[in-house]
């Protein structure tokens, strides 16, 4: 007998909804939702587990209790069903993109060609209910990098989980937190640069491709989606953001193009770049000192984990509060910088810290 541990992440709203894996096995029922087996809630994941005999399968779905109620993917089809052959004690982990009687918005992918970059980038777009609904409104954007981590959990390839950028958007305009707003996610090509460096780390880069990137959304992606959606075409209604060096990236195109984004999300940003530059040493954190002032319309949310490479980050961070109070900027005000007990350079984390920092932007 072989012991298969179940470890579901929920989506954001309504997390500690029960959940249940109904599947082939007895012990999930047979495939009777009624008489599938209920998972334990530990404040991150739903846990459960079976025995099964070595040398068998087992499939299975995820629901709250119904077929009208089971788990979709991002772009809201039904999955097949999940397989597992059975060999040793294994953790079967999968984040929960939506329900099926919950879904709403519409997540598209469109491909935008780039003179910048010399090639082509793929667009996941998000459009909130009332975009369909409503044929006169125009709407705020969001954009981010790392486009394939932040809607989909089958698309984050490294870790299978999500920002849930989507849902926070979704819930938050539900609560009258945020306007329904339009979220575009970045994706980056796949390969190594001739540095070596894998291609996402050299566009988003300021050592390396950095800049031109930047060009890429301010002369070509903002204003392809102003010429192709109903956004609100002004730096008001437009945020920036991403993690790690995706942080850092829109860290500096808002020192670099002033006037194109208001808002900034930096999740654990990279101050060290490739380099690993120390906090006194860090170009970007240079280049914030050497600016003569800043724009006090712009707010910026900043955050860092307290655990592993996030652990490393108080002390740039603590140099970017200097630097920032030094310019009239007001904690708070301008911007925030939160050290997030428990918190980590991962998927996981900035999926729970997207919220926050939609909140504080729009508070």
């Amino acid at each position: 007998m072989s012991k298969i541990r179940f470890r579901i992440i929920p989506p954001v709203d309504r997390p500690e909804a029960k959940v249940f894996i109904a599947g082939s096995h007895r012990d999930l029922g047979s495939w009777d939702p009624a008489k599938a087996m209920p998972l334990d809630f530990d404040g991150v994941f739903h846990n459960g587990s079976i025995e099964a005999d070595t040398g068998s399968h087992v499939e299975y779905k995820i629901t709250r209790g119904s077929w009208e109620s089971e788990a979709v993917e991002a772009f809201g089809h039904v999955p097949a069903n999940s397989r597992h052959e059975i060999w040793l004690d294994a953790t079967l982990q999968h984040t929960v993109a939506d329900w099926k009687d919950r879904y709403c918005g519409r997540l598209t992918r469109e491909r935008l060609h780039s003179r910048i970059l010399a090639g082509e980038r793929e667009l996941l777009i998000w459009l909130p209910p009332g975009y369909g609904a409503q044929t006169e409104t125009r709407f705020p954007v969001i954009f981010l990098h790392d486009g394939s981590n932040v809607f989909d959990p089958l698309g984050s390839v490294v870790s299978g989980v999500d920002w849930a950028a989507d849902e926070w958007a979704s819930l938050l305009a539900r609560r009258s937190v945020i306007p329904e707003t339009i979220v575009v996610g970045v994706c980056h090509p796949e390969g190594y640069s001739d540095d070596n460096l894998t291609m996402r780390d050299f566009e988003l880069s300021p050592e390396f491709g950095g800049a031109a990137y930047a060009q890429f959304l301010v002369s070509e992606l903002v204003p392809h989606m102003d010429q192709h959606y109903r956004t609100i075409a002004k730096r008001s209604a437009r945020t920036l953001g991403g993690a790690g060096l995706g942080a850092l990236n829109a860290f500096r195109t808002a020192l670099a193009h002033p006037g194109v984004f208001r808002n900034f999300i930096c999740l654990s940003t990279s101050f060290e770049d490739m380099s690993q530059s120390l906090p006194r040493d860090s170009a970007s954190l240079q280049a914030l000192e050497a600016e003569p002032a800043l724009d006090k319309e712009i707010r910026m949310y900043f955050d860092h984990g307290d655990q592993g490479l996030d652990e490393c980050y108080r002390g740039y961070h603590d140099l970017l509060g200097e630097h920032l109070r030094a310019k009239g900027w007001r904690d708070g005000k301008e911007f925030t910088i939160r050290e997030v007990p428990g918190g980590s350079h991962s998927e996981i984390s900035w999926r729970s810290r997207f919220g926050d920092a939609l909140k504080f932007l729009a508070s």
